[in-house]
């Protein structure tokens, strides 16, 4: 009896079976990553109504305005989360503001950090109702069609940043974000949650 044939056989089937091991971890390891985005939404409770305090800032560094506004954090499946609030101004801002954006989210050392969703994010500065006043300066030329008809980024704005523990040591987690807007005005729009209202 040969023991040749056997030994070959043997160590092809040792490896066949570690080839399937590691396909089978792979591909759980590939679910793992699919579905964390939607366990770290749940698991940090993200989702809900928040006041936010705004900071239009000039070069991203200058504060302009400053304000809150009540908006909310939904769910969108797949671990995309969407912000949304609507009619913000704060003077001298000459414009309401609205802001659209979807962002997922990843775990680190330091907390949740936000990654955009690109082409998902909406800007949108209009005119106010009851006009623009000339007194009010924001520190930088506007357009004139632009305080007509407003600015839109038509999916293009950026946000990013992290939802980490609050620094006031409360334990509770805020969001500290900064949203470019994607629109013809050298701003920064610094987004915080202030509070959860649920």
């Amino acid at each position: 009896m040969n023991a040749k044939p056997i030994y070959r056989q043997s160590a092809l089937l040792s490896v066949l079976m570690l080839l399937a091991c590691g396909l089978v971890l792979s591909s759980c390891s590939k679910e793992g990553e699919d579905i964390g985005g939607s366990t770290l939404i749940k698991q940090y409770g993200m989702t809900g109504k928040y006041r936010f305090q705004v900071i239009p800032a000039m070069m991203g560094t200058i504060p302009i305005a400053t304000g809150t506004v009540d908006g909310t954090v939904t769910d969108e499946g797949n671990g995309i989360l969407r912000l949304r609030f609507t009619g913000f101004r704060a003077s001298p801002m000459p414009f309401e503001m609205s802001v659209d954006s979807r962002f997922s989210v990843t775990e680190t050392s330091k907390g949740l950090m936000v990654h955009n969703v690109d082409g998902k994010g909406y800007f949108d500065a209009n005119p106010p109702a009851d006009g623009f006043e000339p007194d009010d300066d924001p520190g930088f030329e506007i357009p004139d069609e632009a305080l007509e008809q407003g600015l839109h980024s038509n999916g293009n704005s950026k946000i990013s940043g992290v939802f980490e523990k609050n620094p006031n040591g409360s334990g509770t987690m805020q969001y500290d974000l900064k949203l470019d807007p994607g629109v013809a005005l050298p701003v920064v729009v610094v987004i915080k949650s202030a509070q959860k209202l649920n």
